[in-house]
């Protein structure tokens, strides 16, 4: 490994760290906020590596966060779907090869997600996009990426079972965006 695969993967981690530290926020915003984070910090490993797709995505993901704490917003909304005809337009400027794909199915999990009011769906939506991004990871060569997906996967599924059984308490102070996430997830 050369000198600037072993600082990409190691900046990679530090995407990871904040990535998975989303998992287990119970406020959407801080879960977002955090997403947006290690997103930026994965742009700058995919820029190391070469994956001009990651770069691309890594910075719509930002947007998204930033955008999309509220899917019932209707700016967040037209932010979160606009972002969808934005990506296919980076990836087939920055295309690179057929693995580009795979980051775009990646994305649209991701934005699928964004969209969803719950919390059950959004986690859901996001471990569904972990799958690409695992394919994507192998074929760049980014053990952080290949990592983080698959341990997301399962910190997703742990905070989904987490909230089925009722072991995921809504913090005291609530704002209105949080208060209608679990119950828009249904029973």
């Amino acid at each position: 490994m050369s000198s600037t695969q072993i600082l990409a993967q190691l900046v990679g981690a530090v995407g990871i760290a904040l990535l998975l530290s989303s998992t287990f926020m119970r406020r959407r915003a801080l879960l977002l906020a955090l997403d947006a984070a290690g997103s930026a910090v994965m742009g700058i490993h995919w820029a190391l590596l070469g994956g001009t797709a990651g770069i691309a995505i890594s910075a719509v993901v930002v947007v998204m966060d930033l955008a999309g704490t509220d899917p019932r917003d209707p700016r967040g909304r037209l932010v979160l779907i606009a972002s969808l005809p934005v990506t296919a337009v980076l990836l087939a400027v920055f295309w690179t090869g057929p693995m580009d794909i795979l980051a775009g199915l990646g994305l649209l999990g991701i934005a699928l997600s964004r969209l969803s009011a719950g919390q059950i769906r959004l986690r859901a939506l996001s471990m569904a996009a972990c799958v690409p991004w695992i394919s994507y990871g192998v074929l760049m060569v980014s053990i952080p990426q290949i990592a983080f997906s698959a341990a997301y996967f399962v910190f997703m599924g742990v905070s989904i079972l987490r909230i089925r059984s009722g072991r995921w308490p809504m913090p005291a102070a609530t704002t209105p965006a949080d208060a209608a996430i679990l119950p828009a997830d249904g029973p």
